[in-house]
């Protein structure tokens, strides 16, 4: 964060809370701009895998509510959601929260 802080010209030792617009406005464009090249990894021993979470049966699909609760949403990585590795996980998370997000 101190990175993308730094290389949106703005103080680390300000709280982001207290930035205004423009200050907002720079960070989000550093975000958005920001590359970074990834050169390896930590190897197999440090390889995470997650598997359990809600059962999708509990789940409506179309709504991401609970059928057990009604009013209660659930979306991403609590969910017993599994595919192939290459960043299907980010994309359930994303479309999962989306589903929920427009039905709440």
């Amino acid at each position: 964060m101190k990175a993308l802080v730094a290389i949106a010209g703005l103080s680390a030792e300000q709280r982001a809370a207290e930035f205004s617009k423009p200050a907002r406005t720079a960070l989000v464009r550093a975000v958005k701009v920001t590359e970074i090249s990834i050169t390896g990894t930590r190897g197999f021993a440090k390889a995470e895998v997650t598997a359990g979470g809600l059962a999708l049966a509990e789940i409506d699909g179309r709504t991401m509510e609970s059928k057990l609760v009604p009013g209660l949403y659930f979306a991403g990585e609590i969910l017993d959601l599994d595919g192939p590795i290459g960043g299907y996980n980010f994309q359930a998370a994303f479309s999962t929260g989306v589903l929920a997000g427009r039905n709440v």
